[in-house]
């Protein structure tokens, strides 16, 4: 009995997993302004590219996918670009409902802000027709929903989003993070319903 239980420990390496430490605090002057965050904010771990939503995983995070997305605008692939969009709104959407820190749930406007600050006009209202040519056409908005209803809801820790809230500067962030007993089946479908305004 004592063999099986160090095998199931073993095979469980996550089972008996720590609360993350709290973050690091990175303090930057800039002239006279000076600028606080925590270190992991809005942090990207996947390299992904400018890729059809055929080949998105759930293990995605909003802060990987728009790097995705940026390399879609620089290339001019606006079609892509509008869909990945659209699926780093819906995870960013998702990860605001599932913490508890809802001031955090500001990441994905400040991701948003990010990838178009530096885009010209012309390219960003190219992504904004991209993204409402597919809105206004039901068979595209259809295939569109069909592809990220595939892909699934998100399967990661948001941490990026978490380390963006302002418990990054008070205490450990990732202590209590996530919604108890989070409704993820309910909580994805609504979302593909209220916000994408997928059929059915």
């Amino acid at each position: 009995m004592r063999n099986l239980f160090l095998l199931l420990l073993f095979l469980s390496p996550f089972a008996f997993a720590e609360t993350p430490a709290p973050p690091k605090v990175i303090v930057e002057q800039n002239g006279k302004v000076t600028n606080i965050t925590s270190e992991g904010n809005l942090a990207s771990y996947h390299a992904v590219g400018c890729i059809p939503l055929s080949e998105a995983k759930n293990t995605f995070t909003p802060a990987d996918i728009h790097k995705g997305l940026a390399q879609c605008i620089e290339q001019g692939n606006y079609d892509y670009a509008a869909r990945m969009y659209l699926l780093a709104l819906v995870y960013g959407i998702f990860d605001a409902e599932r913490i508890t820190d809802k001031t955090a749930g500001q990441a994905i406007l400040v991701l948003n802000s990010n990838t178009f600050t530096s885009v010209p006009e012309d390219k960003k209202i190219k992504v904004d027709d991209a993204v409402k040519h597919i809105a206004k056409d039901s068979e595209l908005l259809g295939k569109l929903c069909g592809e990220i209803n595939k892909i699934g809801p998100p399967d990661y820790y948001p941490s990026y989003m978490i380390l963006h809230g302002v418990r990054a500067f008070n205490g450990n962030p990732h202590d209590g993070a996530l919604v108890k007993d989070f409704d993820t089946p309910g909580v994805w479908k609504k979302i593909q319903s209220k916000n994408l305004k997928c059929p059915g």
